[in-house]
């Protein structure tokens, strides 16, 4: 059975190259809307949800789609021109640095606005106290994630790869976030429940 797994898994790795050298952008993005939906299966399987919810695991592999690989991409656009040609340990502490202050808050900007306005259905205003609330700590968590793995896909990783790394690290990071977005909502539930009784 292994030695079957070994030809397939070598010709998915080779079609997922032709089309990378090909279509780098469509492949990316259908890429991250997998590892996106993987993120979210396993994360509610993990859960003990009452029923699989098709809708947000839909939705977040269309944010994956829509932002993950083309954002991932457009970061190494970015980060190209001004570190063009430099592979040197300062210029990847740069990028890393670059990429905590700007890509990394910015990412986690649009995930908390996504899971709160399209997975939990909020408003907009429910919004700005959950940022307010919520996103120092989700920020300072990314800080204890992301450098290191930054630091690991500039200094080390191919370029044409970069984003597939960013999208596993995202795998783990995104289960992380819909968790906590999960513990958030169920403990505003369980308050409110509480308040009613009172």
């Amino acid at each position: 059975m292994a030695q079957q797994q070994a030809p397939l898994l070598s010709l998915a790795w080779q079609r997922y190259l032709v089309n990378l050298n090909k279509h780098p952008l469509r492949t990316k993005a259908l890429t991250s809307a997998c590892v996106a939906g993987l993120s979210d299966a396993i994360a509610q399987s993990s859960s003990n949800n009452k029923g699989w919810l098709w809708r947000r695991t839909g939705a977040i592999m269309l944010y994956g789609l829509i932002w993950g690989g083309p954002g991932g991409a457009l970061l190494a656009e970015v980060h190209g021109d001004p570190f063009k040609g430099k592979a040197d340990f300062v210029t990847v502490l740069k990028k890393v640095a670059f990429d905590q202050v700007t890509f990394g808050p910015l990412c986690n900007i649009m995930f908390m606005s996504f899971a709160t306005l399209v997975l939990e259905r909020k408003s907009l205003q429910f919004l700005g106290q959950k940022v307010r609330r919520d996103y120092p700590t989700v920020q300072l968590n990314g800080w204890k994630v992301w450098p290191l793995a930054a630091l690991i896909n500039y200094g080390f990783v191919p370029v044409q790869f970069r984003v597939l790394f960013a999208n596993v690290v995202a795998l783990f990071w995104s289960i992380f976030l819909l968790q906590r977005a999960k513990k958030l909502a169920n403990n505003t539930v369980k308050q409110k429940q509480e308040q009613d009784k009172q």
